[in-house]
Formats: C-alpha cells, sequence, structure tokens
C-alpha cells in the first residue's frame, strides 16, 4: 500500500516538473524568440515598419540596421533619436526616418537600394524583452521607368492610370488618398469598397470619375480636369508594415473654341480702332500746319470729309465692340471671362533689305487662373538669304502652381543649305518642385546632306534631391550612310550621394554593313566609397560576317581599398565558324598588397571541331613576396577524338628563395583507347641549394590492357654536391598477367666521389585463371 501511495506521489512530481518546464520555454520563447517578416518596396517608395504597441512609459523602443542603432524612442518620449543623433557619423539616412511618437513604428521615406537589409526591432520593459526582425528587399527601377510612373500628364478631358504595381493580397487594405483626403479604399476580400463621397461625405470632388481595379487596386480618374492636378498617395497596409507610393499628376488646360473666337474678333476691332486712331492723328496734324500757313486748300476740304468719315468709322468701330461684346457676353458662361491684348509691329529695312515682323498676344483666364502670353518675331535678310522666326510661348497656371515657358527658333540659311530649328521648354511646378527644361536642336545641311538632332532634358526634384540630365544626339549623313545616335543619362542623388552616368552610342554604315552600339555607365556610391565604369562596345559587320562584343567593368571601393577591372571580349566569324571569348578579371588590394589577375580564353572552330579554353591566373602578394602563375589549356578534338588538358602552376617565393613550377598534361584518344597523364614538378630552393625535379607519366591502353606508370625524381643538392635521380616504372599487363617494377637510383657525391648505384628489378607472373 505504502509503495503504491509512494509511487503515485512520484508521477505527480514528475508531473509538475514537466509542466514548470513547458511553461518556462513558453516564456523564454516569448521573450527572445525572433520573428521575421519580409516586405518587398521598389526605389522611391516609403515603407513603414509596425510594432503593434502603444509606447508605454516602462517601455524603450531601439531600431537597429545591420546591426547600427538608427532610431529610439522611451515611453515618457524622454530620450528620442533617430539616424546620426542617435550614433553619430552613421548618418545613412539623411533625414529620412520617421518615429511615431504613439506606437514607435519606423518610416523609412524615399527608400533606395543600399536601405535593403535586416531591420532589428527591440523592445524592452521591466518585465521581459522582445525582439522581431524585418527583411527589407529594394528593387532598383531606371531612372525613366520611375518618372514614367511617378509623374502623369494629361490634357483635359482625358483619362489618368495611376498603377498600383502590387499583386493582389487578402490581408491588404489599399487606400488613395488625394491632398491628404481619402478618396478610394479597398481590401484585398473585396468586402470594404468605396470611393469620393462613399469615403469621406462631403468630399464629391470627382462626382462619379474615380474607378478602381478590382485585382490590382489601380486608380483611373476619366474626364480629368485641371482641378484634378496634384499629389497622389496609395498606402498600402498589412498588420506589419505599411508601403506608401506617391504620385504627380499634372493636368493641361484645352482652350474653348468659342471663347478663342471671340478673342480673335476683339483683336481684329482692337486693330480697326488703332488704325482708325491713326487717320484722325494724320489728317490733324495736317489741318494745324495749313491753319498755321493761313490756307484752306482742298486737302483742308478733303481732311474735313476725311474727319468727318473717321467719326464715322470710330461710331461703327464703336459699335462692333459693343456688338462684340453683347454677343460674347451671350455665349459665355457666367463668371468667366478672356481678357485679350494682341500687339503687331512690322518694321522694313532697305539698307539690309531686311523684313521684320513682332507679334505679342496675351490672354487671361480667371476661371483656371491661366495666365499665357505667345510672342513671334519673324524677320527675313535678303542679303545672306535668312529666314528666321522665333516664336515664345509663356504660360502661368496658378492651379497647378506650373510656370511654363516654350521657346522656339527657326532658321534657314541658303548659303550653306542649313535648316535649323532650336525648341526650349521650361517648367516648375511648385507642388512638387520639379524644375525641368527640355531643350531640342534640330538642323539639317543640304551641302553634306547632314541631319542633325540634339536633345536635352534636365530636371530637378527638391523632394529627392534629384539632379538628372539626359542628351541625346541623332545624326544621319547621306554621304558615308551613317546613321549615329549618342544618349547620355546624368543624374545626382543627394538622399544616398549616388552620382551615375550612363552614355550609349549607336551607329550604323551601309558602306561597311557594320551596326556598332557602345554602352558606358559610370556610378559613384560615396555611401559605400564604390566608384564602378562599365563599357560595352558591340559591333557587328555583314561583310565578313563578324559579331563583336567587348564589355569592361571597372570599379573601387575605398573601405576595401580594391581595384577590380573586368574585361570580356566576344566574337563570332561565320567564315571559320569560330566563337571566341576572352575574359580578364584583376583585382588589386591594397590592405593586403595582393595584385590578382584571372584570364579566360574559350574558342570553338565547328570546322575542326576543336573546343579550346585557355585559364589564366596571376597572383602576387607583397607580404609574403610570393608571385603566382596558375595556367590551364583545355581542348577537346572530335575529328581524332582527343581530349587534351595541361595544367601550370608557378610559384616564387623571395623570403625562402623557392622557385615551384607544376605541370600537368592529360589526354585521352578514344581511337587508340590510350588515357596519358604526364605532370612534372620542378623546385629551387637557393637557401639550401637544392634543384629538384620530379616527373611522372601515367598511361593506360585499353587494347593490351596495359596500366603503365613512370616517376622520375631528380634533386640536386649544392652543399654536398649530390645529384641524385631515383626513377621507378610500374607496369600491368592483364593479358599476360605480367606485374612488373623496376626501379633505380642513381646517386653522386663529388665531395666524397662515391658514385652508387642501385637497380631492383621484380617480375610477378600471376595465372589468369
Amino acid at each position: 500500500m505504502y509503495h503504491v501511495l509512494f509511487l503515485e506521489n512520484l508521477v505527480k512530481m514528475k508531473l509538475l516538473f514537466v509542466s514548470a518546464l513547458l511553461f518556462w520555454c513558453i516564456l523564454d520563447h516569448g521573450a527572445s524568440g525572433v520573428d521575421i517578416d519580409g516586405v518587398s518596396v521598389k526605389e522611391g517608395d516609403s515603407v513603414t515598419l509596425h510594432t503593434d504597441v502603444k509606447t508605454k512609459q516602462q517601455e524603450k523602443i531601439r531600431w537597429y540596421f545591420n546591426d547600427t542603432r538608427i532610431a529610439q524612442i522611451n515611453g515618457d518620449h524622454h530620450k528620442i533619436c533617430t539616424d546620426v543623433q542617435c550614433n553619430e557619423g552613421t548618418e545613412r539616412f539623411r533625414d529620412r526616418l520617421k518615429l511615431d511618437h504613439q506606437t514607435g513604428s519606423l518610416t523609412i521615406m524615399n527608400i533606395n537600394t543600399t536601405d535593403a537589409g535586416v531591420y532589428k526591432l527591440l523592445i524592452s520593459t521591466s518585465s521581459m524583452d522582445s525582439e522581431k526582425s524585418f527583411s527589407v528587399t529594394v528593387h532598383e527601377v531606371p531612372d525613366v521607368e520611375r518618372d514614367k510612373m511617378k509623374r502623369k500628364s494629361a490634357k483635359e478631358g482625358e483619362s489618368v492610370t495611376l498603377d498600383s504595381d502590387v499583386v493582389k493580397n487578402p490581408n491588404d487594405l489599399k487606400v488613395w488618398y488625394f491632398n491628404e483626403t481619402r478618396i478610394a479604399q479597398i481590401s484585398g476580400d473585396l468586402i470594404d469598397i468605396c470611393t469620393d463621397v462613399q469615403c469621406d461625405k462631403g468630399t464629391e470632388r470627382f462626382r462619379d470619375r474615380l474607378k478602381l481595379d478590382h485585382q490590382t487596386g489601380s486608380l483611373t480618374i476619366t474626364n480629368i480636369n485641371t482641378t484634378d492636378s496634384g499629389l497622389y498617395e496609395l498606402q498600402i497596409n498589412s498588420s506589419r508594415f505599411s508601403i506608401i507610393k506617391t504620385y504627380s499628376v499634372s493636368v493641361t488646360a484645352v482652350p474653348d473654341s468659342a471663347a478663342a473666337a471671340a478673342v480673335a474678333v476683339s483683336a481684329v476691332v482692337v486693330v480697326l480702332l488703332v488704325a482708325a486712331a491713326g487717320v484722325i492723328y494724320y489728317h490733324h496734324r495736317r489741318s494745324i500746319q495749313a491753319r498755321k500757313n493761313g490756307k484752306k486748300t482742298l486737302q483742308d476740304q478733303d481732311q474735313e470729309i476725311g474727319e468727318e468719315e473717321s467719326s464715322l468709322i470710330e461710331a461703327e468701330a464703336s459699335q462692333m465692340v459693343a456688338a462684340d461684346r453683347k454677343s460674347l457676353d451671350q455665349t459665355q458662361t457666367p463668371q468667366m471671362s478672356f481678357p485679350g491684348e494682341e500687339s503687331t509691329v512690322h518694321a522694313k529695312t532697305q539698307s539690309t533689305g531686311a523684313d521684320g515682323e513682332e507679334s505679342t498676344v496675351h490672354a487671361k483666364t480667371p476661371l483656371t487662373g491661366t495666365d499665357r502670353e505667345k510672342s513671334t518675331i519673324h524677320s527675313n535678310t535678303p542679303s545672306t538669304g535668312t529666314d528666321r522666326e522665333e516664336s515664345t510661348i509663356h504660360a502661368k497656371a496658378p492651379s497647378t502652381g506650373t510656370d511654363r515657358e516654350e521657346s522656339t527658333i527657326h532658321a534657314k540659311i541658303p548659303a550653306t543649305g542649313t535648316d535649323r530649328e532650336k525648341s526650349t521648354v521650361h517648367s516648375k511646378t511648385p507642388s512638387t518642385g520639379t524644375d525641368r527644361e527640355k531643350s531640342t536642336v534640330q538642323a539639317k545641311t543640304l551641302s553634306t546632306g547632314t541631319y542633325r538632332e540634339e536633345s536635352t532634358i534636365h530636371a530637378k526634384t527638391p523632394s529627392t534631391g534629384t539632379d538628372r540630365e539626359k542628351s541625346t544626339v541623332h545624326s544621319k549623313t547621306p554621304s558615308t550612310g551613317t546613321d549615329k545616335e549618342k544618349s547620355t543619362i546624368q543624374a545626382k542623388s543627394p538622399s544616398t550621394g549616388t552620382d551615375r552616368e550612363k552614355s550609349t552610342i549607336h551607329s550604323k554604315t551601309p558602306s561597311t554593313g557594320t551596326d556598332r552600339e557602345e554602352s558606358n555607365v559610370h556610378c559613384k556610391a560615396p555611401s559605400t566609397g564604390t566608384d564602378r565604369e562599365k563599357s560595352t562596345v558591340h559591333s557587328k559587320t555583314p561583310s565578313t560576317g563578324t559579331y563583336r562584343e567587348k564589355s569592361t567593368v571597372q570599379a573601387k571601393s575605398p573601405s576595401t581599398g580594391t581595384d577590380r577591372v573586368e574585361s570580356t571580349v566576344h566574337t563570332k566569324t561565320p567564315s571559320t565558324g569560330t566563337d571566341r571569348e576572352k575574359s580578364t578579371v584583376q583585382a588589386k588590394t591594397p590592405s593586403t598588397g595582393t595584385d590578382r589577375e584571372k584570364s579566360t580564353v574559350h574558342a570553338k572552330t565547328p570546322s575542326m571541331g576543336t573546343d579550346r579554353e585557355k585559364f589564366t591566373i596571376h597572383a602576387k602578394s607583397p607580404s609574403t613576396g610570393t608571385d603566382r602563375e596558375e595556367s590551364t589549356v583545355h581542348a577537346k578534338t572530335p575529328s581524332t577524338g582527343t581530349d587534351r588538358e595541361k595544367s601550370t602552376v608557378h610559384s616564387k617565393t623571395p623570403s625562402t628563395g623557392a622557385d615551384v613550377e607544376e605541370s600537368t598534361v592529360q589526354a585521352k584518344t578514344p581511337s587508340m583507347g590510350t588515357d596519358r597523364e604526364k605532370s612534372t614538378v620542378q623546385a629551387k630552393t637557393p637557401s639550401t641549394g637544392t634543384d629538384r625535379e620530379k616527373s611522372t607519366v601515367h598511361a593506360k591502353t585499353p587494347s593490351t590492357g596495359t596500366d603503365r606508370k613512370k616517376s622520375t625524381i631528380h634533386a640536386k643538392i649544392a652543399s654536398t654536391g649530390t645529384d641524385r635521380e631515383e626513377s621507378t616504372v610500374h607496369a600491368k599487363t592483364p593479358s599476360t598477367g605480367t606485374d612488373r617494377e623496376k626501379s633505380t637510383v642513381h646517386a653522386k657525391t663529388p665531395s666524397t666521389g662515391v658514385a652508387k648505384g642501385a637497380r631492383v628489378n621484380q617480375t610477378e607472373t600471376k595465372r589468369i585463371k
């Protein structure tokens, strides 16, 4: 009985102990277990990493990026810091971090590829510590594609689609904002959907002009107008993180045809009034002059008649103006007016023969607030034959804040046959801070037949700090048939400190049939100190059938001091069928002093069936003084079936004086069935005076079944004067059952005058069962 009770108590104690152990494990996992969430974004987006807590006085929240503290907040807000405030000298994010004082969530704005990595969150309380990790992946987006996605331009009445560029996720909630007002919302499971007034009562701005894509959450604005210009924001919310995308929409007003006609009529009336006033002034001056002379001539009578006619003309003009104003008021809607002013100056200069005309049109549109001015200068100079026209359009749109100026200069010079046009468009948009200028020069020269076009786009965006310039030069020369295009893109991003330049030259020459493209990408990243340049030259020559591509990548990393150059040349020649590729990698590392070069040559010649590859590695290490070179040549020849490989390793070490060379040749010939390998090792050591060479030849011949191996060791020792040679031959022949080994040792020692030789022959004949 007592034994049973004792066993029951023992079992209860074990269960209690196990339960306590499991409870402790759960607590320990809650304290030290690390959850890892992954989020993938594109360059230029913003991302918020959620803590899922509300800060209290006893809580301390710290954020780390790659084990470097980048943000911290206490529940009582006693200590708050971000980036350089937390850790001096780590100004990686440069005012792109934002902390939520209520939850401690971290927002990374205008993210770039250098921000990719693991972000660690530590939450400390008096009772326990918890840790989370977020793996952030940033996908690089070309500048051209980013501008196309983030900046949308349209005319009134058109439709604009803002792409979410994300895959549908049932757990995500997508919310669209316009000037911080919610205008649309959609959940992944389509339970929560709204647009415009449904989302926020009293904000019926778009009036059934918004459409949501139920698959992607993309937003389409139909029948767009100038009041829809501005910033749009998309927030993609999940339980652990939020992604924020911004879009800039610019809408250009389209002039009303009736209003334009009214402005034109008013301009004609103004011209008539000016002409009438000129006639009246002219006759009035003549009348005064005649009265001074005390005469009243027929001209005076004509003048009086003219004055009466002028009065009638002025009265009729006034009636026309009143009628035009009345018709204008009838055709226009209330609260709309288009005050316009048109001025024309025409001048001829007989001495030079120049005929010039300057025209200016000024219009204001109160409805949209647009202030527009167009100026045109047209001149002909017979002496040089020049025909020149300059046109300038200046427009301001208060609704969007855009200040736009377009200038065009067109000139023809018959003497040289040149026809040249230069166009410049300059615009500023305060809402996004963008300052953009596009310049185009187009020229034709009849004497050489050259057609040349040069285009430059320069844009600055203060919000991201990006300074971007794209330049394109396109030329055609009929005499040589060359069609050449050169494109250059230069971009600077102060947020990341990156300075990037991409240059491309594309040319075609029909006379030789050459199609050549040269591309160069140069990138500097101060955050990592890397200076990288990639150059590619691609050419085709139909006359010889040669296809050639040369690619070079050069990178410098100040942090490690490495200077690396990678070069690849690829050529194809259809006439011989040769396909050849040569690749070279050279790297220098000052910290270790290593200078390393790797070269690979791969060639195929279908006519002979040869496939040849040469592989070379050259390395120098100043710390040890070793100079090492490794070379491998691999060749296959289908005609003979030979597969041959030669490998050589040569190294010199000045500290020990060792000079070692190891060479191996391996060849297979299926026609004879021979598999042959020759290996040679040669070493010189000046410190001991040793000169040693080891040679091994191994051959297998399936036709006879012979397996033969010959090994030779030759050594000279200068200190003792010994010259020693050891030779071993081992052969097996299954057909006769012979297993034969021959060994010879020959040594000379001049100091003692001893010459010693030993030979051992051992032959064993095995019976074949």
